[in-house]
Protein backbone atom coordinates (compact mmCIF):
# COMPACT_ATOMS: atom_id res chain seq x y z
CA UNK A 1 0.00 0.00 0.00
CA UNK A 2 1.29 3.47 -0.90
CA UNK A 3 -0.01 6.73 0.63
CA UNK A 4 0.87 10.41 0.11
CA UNK A 5 0.42 12.91 2.91
CA UNK A 6 1.67 16.24 4.18
CA UNK A 7 3.04 17.23 7.58
CA UNK A 8 2.77 20.82 8.74
CA UNK A 9 3.92 22.62 11.85
CA UNK A 10 0.59 22.09 13.64
CA UNK A 11 0.96 18.32 13.17
CA UNK A 12 4.33 18.36 14.91
CA UNK A 13 3.01 20.56 17.72
CA UNK A 14 0.10 18.17 18.23
CA UNK A 15 2.51 15.21 18.35
CA UNK A 16 4.60 16.80 21.09
CA UNK A 17 1.51 17.92 23.00
CA UNK A 18 0.10 14.39 22.80
CA UNK A 19 3.40 12.93 23.96
CA UNK A 20 3.62 15.35 26.89
CA UNK A 21 0.13 14.45 28.11
CA UNK A 22 1.53 11.08 29.18
CA UNK A 23 5.11 12.01 30.03
CA UNK A 24 5.68 11.50 33.76
CA UNK A 25 7.91 14.55 34.12
CA UNK A 26 5.38 16.84 32.42
CA UNK A 27 2.53 15.43 34.54
CA UNK A 28 4.59 15.93 37.71
CA UNK A 29 5.57 19.50 36.76
CA UNK A 30 1.98 20.44 35.91
CA UNK A 31 0.68 18.99 39.19
CA UNK A 32 3.35 20.58 41.39
CA UNK A 33 2.93 24.02 39.80
CA UNK A 34 -0.84 23.86 40.25
CA UNK A 35 -0.36 22.67 43.84
CA UNK A 36 1.99 25.58 44.60
CA UNK A 37 -0.63 27.99 43.25
CA UNK A 38 -3.27 26.40 45.50
CA UNK A 39 -0.94 26.71 48.51
CA UNK A 40 -0.45 30.40 47.75
CA UNK A 41 -4.23 30.87 47.57
CA UNK A 42 -4.59 29.05 50.94
CA UNK A 43 -2.01 31.38 52.56
CA UNK A 44 -3.76 34.46 51.09
CA UNK A 45 -7.15 33.16 52.31
CA UNK A 46 -5.76 32.62 55.82
CA UNK A 47 -4.25 36.13 55.80
CA UNK A 48 -7.47 37.77 54.65
CA UNK A 49 -9.53 35.93 57.27
CA UNK A 50 -7.10 36.95 60.04
CA UNK A 51 -6.61 40.56 58.91
CA UNK A 52 -10.22 41.46 58.08
CA UNK A 53 -11.80 39.23 60.78
CA UNK A 54 -13.96 37.46 58.17
CA UNK A 55 -16.12 34.52 59.21
CA UNK A 56 -13.68 31.58 58.96
CA UNK A 57 -16.20 29.13 57.46
CA UNK A 58 -17.31 31.54 54.74
CA UNK A 59 -13.72 32.59 54.05
CA UNK A 60 -12.50 29.02 53.64
CA UNK A 61 -15.47 28.08 51.43
CA UNK A 62 -14.54 30.94 49.08
CA UNK A 63 -10.85 29.98 49.35
CA UNK A 64 -11.48 26.32 48.53
CA UNK A 65 -13.70 27.22 45.56
CA UNK A 66 -10.95 29.57 44.33
CA UNK A 67 -8.31 26.82 44.73
CA UNK A 68 -10.40 24.29 42.79
CA UNK A 69 -11.04 26.80 40.01
CA UNK A 70 -7.34 27.67 39.85
CA UNK A 71 -6.31 24.00 39.76
CA UNK A 72 -8.74 23.31 36.89
CA UNK A 73 -7.86 26.44 34.90
CA UNK A 74 -4.12 25.90 35.36
CA UNK A 75 -4.28 22.80 33.14
CA UNK A 76 -5.35 25.02 30.21
CA UNK A 77 -2.70 27.62 31.03
CA UNK A 78 0.01 24.92 31.21
CA UNK A 79 -1.06 23.51 27.84
CA UNK A 80 -0.95 26.98 26.23
CA UNK A 81 2.45 27.68 27.79
CA UNK A 82 3.88 24.35 26.56
CA UNK A 83 2.45 24.97 23.09
CA UNK A 84 4.34 28.28 22.90
CA UNK A 85 7.57 26.62 24.07
CA UNK A 86 7.23 23.78 21.55
CA UNK A 87 6.58 26.28 18.75
CA UNK A 88 9.71 28.24 19.71
CA UNK A 89 11.80 25.04 19.74
CA UNK A 90 10.45 23.93 16.37
CA UNK A 91 11.28 27.29 14.81
CA UNK A 92 14.77 27.23 16.27
CA UNK A 93 16.11 23.75 15.62
CA UNK A 94 13.75 21.25 13.99
CA UNK A 95 15.10 19.33 10.95
CA UNK A 96 13.96 20.71 7.59
CA UNK A 97 12.73 17.29 6.44
CA UNK A 98 10.10 17.09 9.22
CA UNK A 99 7.69 19.26 7.22
CA UNK A 100 6.12 19.05 3.82
CA UNK A 101 4.99 16.40 1.38
CA UNK A 102 5.82 12.82 2.27
CA UNK A 103 4.89 9.36 1.12
CA UNK A 104 4.83 6.04 2.91
CA UNK A 105 4.78 2.54 1.49
CA UNK A 106 3.67 -0.42 3.59
CA UNK A 107 5.34 -3.66 2.49
CA UNK A 108 5.04 -7.19 3.86
CA UNK A 109 7.72 -6.80 6.55
CA UNK A 110 8.55 -3.08 6.66
CA UNK A 111 7.38 0.44 5.92
CA UNK A 112 9.29 3.01 3.88
CA UNK A 113 8.92 6.78 4.28
CA UNK A 114 10.11 9.10 1.51
CA UNK A 115 10.75 12.81 2.14
CA UNK A 116 12.45 15.06 -0.43
CA UNK A 117 13.91 12.00 -2.12
CA UNK A 118 15.32 10.61 1.15
CA UNK A 119 14.08 7.15 2.12
CA UNK A 120 13.80 5.70 5.62
CA UNK A 121 12.98 2.05 6.17
CA UNK A 122 11.51 0.67 9.39
CA UNK A 123 10.82 -3.04 9.89
CA UNK A 124 7.58 -3.85 11.70
CA UNK A 125 9.48 -5.95 14.23
CA UNK A 126 11.52 -2.85 15.19
CA UNK A 127 8.49 -0.62 15.84
CA UNK A 128 8.44 0.32 19.51
CA UNK A 129 4.71 1.02 19.56
CA UNK A 130 1.89 2.14 17.24
CA UNK A 131 -0.88 4.37 18.53
CA UNK A 132 -4.04 5.79 17.05
CA UNK A 133 -5.73 9.00 18.15
CA UNK A 134 -8.77 10.78 16.78
CA UNK A 135 -6.67 12.64 14.18
CA UNK A 136 -3.40 10.74 13.81
CA UNK A 137 -1.51 7.47 13.61
CA UNK A 138 1.79 7.56 15.52
CA UNK A 139 4.38 4.90 14.72
CA UNK A 140 7.19 5.03 17.31
CA UNK A 141 10.64 3.84 16.38
CA UNK A 142 11.96 5.02 19.77
CA UNK A 143 10.52 6.93 22.74
CA UNK A 144 9.65 10.47 21.68
CA UNK A 145 10.38 9.82 17.97
CA UNK A 146 7.52 8.75 15.73
CA UNK A 147 6.26 8.75 12.18
CA UNK A 148 3.13 10.92 12.14
CA UNK A 149 0.30 10.08 9.73
CA UNK A 150 -2.52 12.66 9.74
CA UNK A 151 -5.90 11.04 9.16
CA UNK A 152 -7.09 14.05 7.18
CA UNK A 153 -4.84 12.79 4.35
CA UNK A 154 -6.21 9.23 4.50
CA UNK A 155 -9.37 7.59 3.23
CA UNK A 156 -11.31 5.25 5.53
CA UNK A 157 -10.00 2.31 3.50
CA UNK A 158 -6.38 3.48 3.88
CA UNK A 159 -6.86 3.96 7.65
CA UNK A 160 -8.21 0.41 7.95
CA UNK A 161 -5.28 -0.99 5.96
CA UNK A 162 -2.81 0.88 8.18
CA UNK A 163 -4.45 -0.64 11.26
CA UNK A 164 -4.02 -4.08 9.73
CA UNK A 165 -0.34 -3.48 8.95
CA UNK A 166 0.38 -2.04 12.39
CA UNK A 167 -1.17 -5.03 14.14
CA UNK A 168 1.90 -6.87 12.89
CA UNK A 169 3.81 -5.10 15.68
CA UNK A 170 1.68 -6.75 18.38
CA UNK A 171 3.76 -8.74 20.88
CA UNK A 172 3.46 -12.50 21.10
CA UNK A 173 1.02 -12.38 24.02
CA UNK A 174 -1.60 -11.07 21.56
CA UNK A 175 -2.08 -7.54 22.92
CA UNK A 176 -2.95 -4.99 20.26
CA UNK A 177 -0.45 -2.10 20.50
CA UNK A 178 -3.05 0.33 19.12
CA UNK A 179 -5.08 -0.18 22.29
CA UNK A 180 -2.22 0.05 24.79
CA UNK A 181 -1.65 3.24 26.73
CA UNK A 182 1.28 5.46 25.90
CA UNK A 183 2.45 5.41 29.50
CA UNK A 184 2.72 1.61 29.45
CA UNK A 185 4.38 1.40 26.07
CA UNK A 186 6.81 4.30 25.87
CA UNK A 187 7.83 4.89 29.43
CA UNK A 188 8.24 1.26 30.48
CA UNK A 189 9.73 -0.04 27.23
CA UNK A 190 12.92 1.97 27.63
CA UNK A 191 13.33 0.66 31.21
CA UNK A 192 12.81 -2.93 30.05
CA UNK A 193 15.39 -2.57 27.28
CA UNK A 194 18.04 -1.44 29.80
CA UNK A 195 17.69 -4.64 31.85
Amino acid sequence: MHINYEINQDDLIEFYMFHMQYDRRAIRARFLQALLGCCAIAVITFGLIAYFHINALEGWIVGIITMLAFFWLYQFFFRAMMRRRILALLKKNHPYDSYGAKSMTFEKDHLMETTNGLKRKLFYKDILRSLETKDYFYIYEQPGVAYTLPKRCLSNKASEEIRNYLKMTAPEDGKDPLKERLTDSLLNKSEDSKK
